[in-house]
């Protein structure tokens, strides 16, 4: 008898954890994009190419894991590409709530990344 009471509390709490697990995924999938098109960005050989990369990164890591932005920002700072600098990219991704399990709305995730430019590029051996 206790447990049919407490049956449509446990679905609810399920419910939760799924659309909980689901968001969390979702961030921590802006997070890799930001990382791998910050990475792409510090191995190209100028800042022009490097700021193409990088967006074209972005989105494909996205695309790739099935979040489908609308809108999808990436910002690519390339103020201090030279060897020993840094590129770093901001990714931003709204998404509705629905695709993350929730029940409607949307949701804007930002992540942002740093990656270091080999202090020794350019240098001949």
């Amino acid at each position: 008898m206790e447990l049919m009471l407490l049956t449509p509390v446990l679905v609810v709490l399920l419910a939760l954890m799924v659309v909980a697990g689901r968001q969390v995924s979702a961030a921590l999938t802006t997070q890799d994009a930001a990382s791998a098109a910050a990475r792409a960005a510090s191995l190209q050989r100028d800042a022009v190419s490097a700021r193409a990369q990088a967006q074209h990164v972005a989105e494909g890591e996205l695309a790739d894991r099935g979040m489908f932005c609308d809108p999808f920002t990436a910002s690519v700072d390339v103020s201090r590409f030279e060897a020993g600098g840094a590129a770093e990219v901001d990714v931003a991704c709204t998404v509705t709530v629905v695709d993350l399990g929730g029940f409607g709305g949307q949701r804007t995730l930002r992540s942002s990344a740093v990656s270091p430019i080999d202090p020794y590029r350019g240098q001949a051996s």
